[in-house]
């Protein structure tokens, strides 16, 4: 068993348009997730962490890092806002 504990890193947010900011999110320099924040039910800058494969078998596929394009599209739960992250950019539903 190892004695290292696992280096936890991020890149600075990075808005992604229509009020949706995004960070992506690694552990031990691999990516983990993409962290993203969007005002929720009058609350801003509420998070979420939308986990990514391979790491996370039920995380969103990353079609392309830069630009960053996730798939499928992205629903918060609290307040529906519901859209889509192509090519860098927040993208209504």
């Amino acid at each position: 068993m190892s004695d290292t504990l696992p280096v936890c890193t991020a890149d600075p947010w990075i808005d992604i348009g229509h009020g949706v900011s995004v960070q992506k999110r690694y552990l031990d320099g691999v990516l983990h997730g993409i962290a993203y924040r969007h005002t929720c039910n009058g609350r801003p800058d509420s998070p979420d962490f939308l986990s990514v494969k391979p790491e996370w078998a039920d995380g969103w596929n990353v079609v392309s890092l830069d630009p960053l394009t996730l798939s499928p599209s992205v629903l918060c739960r609290t307040c529906q806002l519901h859209g889509f992250i192509r090519d860098g950019r927040w993208v209504p539903a």
